[in-house]
């Protein structure tokens, strides 16, 4: 089978890290391209280095137009048996270029699309009916394609994020050894967040609200791993509360399991999501996670048992539940042991497209799970 993989980008995050675990499963028995819109990034090197052929289209605000094109002539040179696009303007621009072609086209948006522009939306709408599937990766994201951009419910395929349990794991010896090496003393808590440091993930929210905290309970520590745009106003904030050496910012890192096994709370403030990857992979370490109400995260962190569930930018609450946390280590304790009850429930997802694809190809494909 060969497959042709479009997303927006490269860069690290929750889509590009999914694409990633999917186009190394499937190179085992598939041909697999990768064509990413933007410049290549560091996941991109991570598909290069398993065996995928990457491309880039170099995609700027001026040369959209020609980004189509461009795309087109790529599915036209490859010949693929399944193009599959991730990411609002890989889906779009995968759509237009597929138009009018006998292309079996999967969709997956990753994206809350409810939090879009109505032009965006409209975009969406205008275009939908090319794709031969659309994957869900939550249920609030199956929920609004159907209810409110009126996607044909047999069309849709419900498949919710997953991570691996064999890269993450709860693993005391890796605890000890990353807390040896970046300082931490038994009695610190060590709250963690994965994610990009960008407004739609409310960096800011999680600092303030932590900086409450610290006043009360010194031993706490926050480790925020990931990169963006919000480093430099988020750095000014650490510098001017003089929380250097508390509020560690780590960039991107390679080997989450580890940084998640070092911390004791995960926590994900943002204002906008589907099902993220990184809850997942917390839930697998085993961590109580403090999450805010959006997308599907309430359906994973069951409120009072395995984390906390709170209205995003609500920092009193989010405070408090952070101390909650900071100060009862049984609760934590039996929190932890919840998110890996809670994690069972996972599946893998990545062989469920290559099924998803086969089913497609041989023209025998029925949605068996709709929302």
């Amino acid at each position: 089978m060969k497959i042709l993989y479009v997303i927006t980008s490269t860069e690290t995050g929750g889509a590009e890290k999914a694409l990633l675990g999917l186009v190394r499963f499937m190179l085992s028995e598939n041909t697999v391209r990768v064509v990413s819109l933007k410049s290549l990034g560091p996941v991109a090197a991570d598909m290069q280095q398993a065996g995928a052929e990457v491309k880039t289209l170099q995609m700027h605000w001026y040369n959209q137009g020609s980004v189509i094109r461009q795309l087109a002539e790529e599915i036209k040179t490859f010949q693929p048996d399944i193009v599959h696009a991730m990411l609002y303007r890989a889906i779009e621009y995968t759509r237009m270029a597929c138009a009018g072609k006998n292309i079996k086209l999967v969709t997956t948006p990753h994206f809350d699309l409810s939090k879009k522009c109505f032009l965006f939306r409209w975009m969406d709408f205008l275009l939908k009916d090319l794709d031969n599937l659309t994957v869900a990766e939550s249920f609030s994201t199956a929920r609004y394609l159907i209810n409110h951009q009126k996607y044909l419910k047999e069309k849709v395929y419900l498949l919710p994020n997953g991570a691996d349990p064999a890269v993450f794991y709860p693993d005391i010896s890796l605890r000890a050894k990353m807390r040896q090496a970046h300082g931490y003393q038994p009695e610190n808590i060590v709250f963690i967040s994965v994610a990009r440091l960008a407004p739609v993930k409310d960096p800011i929210t999680l600092l303030q609200a932590f900086r409450n905290v610290f006043r009360t309970h010194p031993m706490v520590r926050l480790v925020y791993v990931g990169e963006g745009p919000e480093r430099e106003k988020l750095g000014v904030y650490i510098r001017a509360n003089q929380l250097e050496g508390v509020i560690a910012l780590a960039g991107e890192q390679t080997d989450i399991n580890a940084w998640l096994n070092m911390a004791d709370v995960f926590v994900l403030p943002s204002v906008e999501e589907s099902l993220p990857l990184a809850l997942m992979e917390a839930l697998l370490v085993g961590l109580p996670c403090i999450v805010s109400r959006v997308g599907d995260m309430p359906l994973w962190v069951e409120h009072g048992k395995n984390g906390f569930v709170f209205t995003s930018g609500d920092i009193t609450l989010l405070s408090c539940f952070l101390t909650e946390l900071a100060q009862n280590s049984v609760l934590r304790r039996q929190m932890g042991e919840h998110a890996r009850t809670v994690s069972e429930r996972m599946t893998r997802t990545s062989p469920q497209y290559q099924h998803l694809y086969q089913q497609l190809i041989n023209g025998r494909f029925h949605v068996k799970t709709t929302p």
